[in-house]
């Protein structure tokens, strides 16, 4: 009984943080993990489709089946960090809680599968993307083009 009631009352204690933003639930940082395997890429320079077709697997993009698009961003997380202070913009879901930024990208377009093959053309610029931030303080937790 004695600890019924003490579960109940870490239970309520839990809710009351998690209601004052006290405690981040894990979601946002697995969403934020998620983001960096995706999308982040700081030690390479990239563009070419090998580095696509490398880095699509070693990331885990072509298991169960091939990603047909990925971006990495050619920058440390500290700046695409910053991109999450920069005024908000409309989402393409509607919500208000995407950034803008320039940074150096590669972009990976799927051009022939298979099973266990997927292959990739790889295209480097220097361009505007759009991310999605949450938490607080704000962090990238998805790339929105």
């Amino acid at each position: 009984m004695a600890l019924q009631k003490t579960l109940s009352l870490l239970l309520l204690l839990l809710l009351t943080l998690l209601g004052l933003g006290l405690v981040q639930p894990s979601y946002g940082q697995s969403m934020y993990l998620r983001f960096q395997r995706q999308h982040v890429d700081s030690t390479q320079r990239g563009g070419t489709s090998l580095y696509c077709n490398k880095m699509m697997q070693t990331r885990g993009m072509t298991r169960p089946r091939c990603k047909q698009f990925n971006t990495f961003i050619h920058a440390d997380i500290g700046t695409i960090n910053n991109i999450c202070r920069t005024p908000n913009i409309r989402c393409k879901n509607g919500k208000m809680n995407c950034h803008e930024g320039v940074v150096r990208v590669t972009d990976c377009k799927l051009t022939a599968s298979s099973p266990r093959n997927c292959r990739y053309q790889g295209r480097a610029s220097s361009r505007r993307v759009v991310i999605a931030c949450d938490g607080n303080p704000l962090v990238p937790v998805h790339f929105d083009g």
